[in-house]
């Protein structure tokens, strides 16, 4: 049995940077000779146009590239999960999809509730909302920003409870190629290849994981999941044909296996898995008008090798367009968009093909009061039409925001928002043995209300909001009649609680070593709950999650250490607690970089239902220590 994590030590923490968050945070207006100018993060996903982030109304975070690679993440999944602030959930190690079921970061203890966009487009399917963030890797990507809140009415459908927008490297006008190798226990690698020329952008990379033993098991039907080697192709290219014209394409496919075998000695099942995935678009960006282009693709194979049973190849497809301009009229500064977007799937096995189109029209307005209060106003129109047979949906969403610049350095926000979620054709359609739909859901709706501040000085960052998201008819899975689960409207849905990110470099002004260290933690608090079918209400996600670390950065030497906190779990999940190290040293002209993910092996159930009431109780598991070395060189 692997260590749990001391749920007496999690709640100690919880409580230790509870009360941090209110050390920290000033208890006066400081003075401008106590600030410092500061470089500020950019967002574009705050308004759709450049924002400096400090003065958005909204909690929005932007991880640049170099903080997701400082975390030694996997990939791109990992390294948000590093990150903090969300609940990670999958059916695999490193976030491997096993079948339909796809790892997930959900925001604020909301599950189904984030949008994922690339390059300010959504990705999503509309068969099961999934994204498979665990397909990119790290190297493609030039940041990823973070909105958290309804998002609707900038980005219509599924917006409920945040946005996460990649947006991939932009080519430069200069040469330069890079290369990594990295290997560890478990038959690891990581093995990725760049070259960054004028105009364009061209990427490889290679993932290998080796077969794992017992990656979930039901404790009540008494069986449990292998893992078969699993390899991982991508490849990305990003090219800038004409000023202000990109051209962006993400590509990946991904092979693995599980068998299925029984306590009671009855032949295993095996199953063999390969999913292919294609992301493409045309962007027009220019300082006051843009407009993209977009298509992505994603096909899963799945073949029983055991039993004699029809293949899956299950497809999800996505294609349309977006425009956005911005224009000032008295004093007030608007932006306003239209989109048109197709989506399609076809299950053969379970449902069949289906398809809708989202239309939308939206416009926001912005101006700044007495040079300190900055109020914005939305709303969007967005209609859902249906296929043939199929209800239509007209929604109206609007939001309102508030800054207050109190002084240099210190801004206080408050907003409310509007969300909307159409069912997906899985809830809707879907038809197997475990799990059948349900054509009469109504969709999801609700309101996020949230108040915040955000204080920045030359050696501490704040960013801290008091957060309540309440919905009606949000769509739960019905777990109280066994098998074949099914899907209802909740009655009665809502999430209140805290969220905070602090970065502190308490030494920045001593001359030793000491200088370049900095601390770092986030995470929330919160209360997600929901009635069942009887009007009971139960725990709907995870409650607490924080990340916490330190990082020693200086030229030849860089070092990260910081750990992943999940508790007060669902379905009676155990806590737990992952510490993991990165760190890379100069060698010649490149870096030997290292790792250990998991440094304490704790036992990581990154999925299942244990609650005593369940009709089948089941876990999966996290791979446990890993150690990885590498070589990394740019020239």
């Amino acid at each position: 049995m692997k260590p749990q994590w001391n749920s007496r030590w999690v709640h100690a923490l919880q409580t230790f940077i509870l009360w941090m968050t209110w050390v920290v945070l000033p208890s006066g207006v400081p003075s401008a000779s106590e600030m410092t100018a500061t470089l500020e993060p950019i967002t574009v996903t705050a308004e759709r146009f450049p924002v400096q982030e400090s003065e958005s109304s909204r909690m929005v975070t932007v991880l640049e590239a170099d903080q997701l690679q400082e975390t030694g993440a996997n990939n791109l999944l990992d390294a948000l999960r590093r990150s903090g602030g969300f609940a990670y959930k999958a059916f695999g190690p490193l976030g491997i999809s096993h079948g339909g079921m796809n790892s997930t970061l959900s925001i604020r203890g909301i599950k189904d509730g984030e949008l994922i966009l690339i390059n300010g487009v959504p990705i999503q399917g509309a068969a099961g909302h999934a994204y498979d963030l665990n397909t990119l890797p790290i190297e493609q990507i030039e940041r990823v920003e973070i909105l958290k809140g309804a998002a609707s009415t900038l980005y219509g459908a599924d917006a409920m409870s945040g946005v996460i927008n990649i947006i991939t490297k932009k080519p430069l006008d200069t040469k330069a190629f890079k290369a990594s190798v990295e290997f560890g226990n478990e038959g690891y690698e990581n093995h990725t290849a760049g070259a960054f020329l004028p105009g364009i952008n061209l990427g490889v990379n290679y993932q290998h994981l080796g077969s794992q033993t017992e990656i979930s098991r039901s404790y009540t039907q008494k069986y449990r999941y292998d893992l078969d080697p699993t390899d991982r192709y991508a490849v990305n290219m990003n090219a800038r044909p004409f000023e202000r014209l990109y051209v962006d394409y993400l590509g990946s496919v991904t092979e693995t296996g599980f068998k299925k075998i029984y306590d009671t000695g009855k032949p295993y099942e095996g199953t063999d898995q390969a999913q292919i995935k294609h992301f493409a678009d045309l962007r027009y960006e220019a300082t006051d008008f843009k407009s993209t282009l977009f298509g992505n693709y994603d096909i899963m194979r799945r073949t029983v090798y055991t039993a004699k049973s029809p293949d899956d190849a299950n497809k999800n497809y996505n294609t349309g367009i977006e425009a956005d301009g911005r224009f000032g009229v008295s004093g007030w500064r608007f932006t306003s968009g239209a989109s048109a977007i197709y989506r399609g799937a076809d299950y053969s096995n379970q449902y069949g093909e289906h398809h809708r189109t989202d239309y939308a029209l939206f416009m926001e307005a912005k101006r700044t009061f007495f040079e300190r209060w900055t109020l914005s106003l939305g709303g969007r129109e967005q209609y859902i039409d249906g296929e043939s047979g199929t209800a239509d949906n007209d929604r109206f969403l609007p939001a309102i925001g508030l800054s207050w610049l109190c002084s240099p350095g210190f801004h206080v926000f408050a907003n409310a928002a509007k969300a909307f979620r159409a069912p997906t054709f899985n809830q809707l359609y879907y038809s197997s043995s475990f799990l059948v739909g349900n054509p009469d859901l109504k969709p999801e709706s609700g309101w996020t209300y949230e108040t915040g501040a955000k204080y920045d000085t030359e050696w501490l960052r704040i960013r801290s909001a008091l957060f309540y998201m309440t919905y009606t008819d949000k769509i739960e899975i019905d777990r109280s009649k066994g098998y074949p689960q099914t899907y209802f409207n909740a009655g009665d849905y809502q999430s209140k609680g805290i969220e905070w990110e602090i970065g502190l470099s308490p030494f920045l002004h001593r001359k030793e070593w000491i200088r370049d260290i900095y601390l770092y933690t986030a995470g929330y608090w919160a209360d997600p709950t929901a009635e069942d079918t009887a009007g009971v209400t139960y725990q709907a996600g995870p409650k607490f999650q924080n990340s916490v670390g330190a990082t020693y950065a200086t030229e030849p030497f860089l070092l990260d250490i910081n750990c992943q906190i999940l508790s007060s779990r669902e379905r009676n999940l155990d806590s737990y607690g992952a510490w993991n190290v990165y760190g890379k040293v100069q060698a010649g002209k490149g870096f030997v970089t290292f790792g250990i993910d998991n440094v304490f092996d704790a036992e990581v159930q990154i999925s299942g239902d244990l609650s005593d009431t369940a009709s089948n109780r089941y876990v999966y598991w996290d791979t446990g220590r890993l150690f990885k070395v590498g070589y990394e060189i740019t020239f």
